[in-house]
């Protein structure tokens, strides 16, 4: 007696994905991306640049928080990551005027991913370093490097 097993395999496409925006959109007239997200009730940029592929955005860093820039103690204003891992920055600044990321959006590229979060926050990452900015808590993985 033959017995015939019949199996599927189901894909699991995730409800929530995000949908991926135009980066040309973003583009800067230097060759860079730029855009703003919202985050606890103001605006964030961010800028996406190559060579090597650098995110770096403005963040609210978690309370206690310090770094040393020029002899003095400050609380971090900015985030910067690249493949070899994460560090933070005194400040963001830009001359660009960015677009706004629409919330649940994603804007992809040079290898760098970044996701506007539904009701306000960012997740960003190249490879396996990254932050996450979400609902009043913010947290990183990888390497840090500064």
């Amino acid at each position: 007696m033959l017995a015939a097993v019949v199996g599927s395999v189901a894909v699991a496409t995730p409800a929530l994905a995000e949908p991926a925006v135009d980066a040309d959109r973003y583009r800067t007239d230097g060759g860079d991306y730029a855009f703003v997200y919202r985050y606890d009730g103001g605006k964030r940029m961010c800028t996406v640049s190559a060579d090597p592929t650098t995110v770096r955005c403005g963040i609210s860093a978690p309370a206690g928080t310090r770094i040393t820039v020029k002899g003095r103690s400050v609380r971090p204003e900015a985030i910067e990551i690249t493949a070899r891992g994460w560090r933070y920055l005194d400040r963001m600044t830009s001359q660009d005027r960015p677009r706004m990321l629409p919330e649940g959006a994603r804007l992809s590229v040079h290898g760098a991913s970044c996701t506007s979060i539904r009701d306000g926050g960012l997740e960003c990452s190249i490879d396996s370093v990254g932050f996450k900015q979400d609902d009043g808590r913010f947290s990183t993985q990888g390497t840090k490097t500064g």
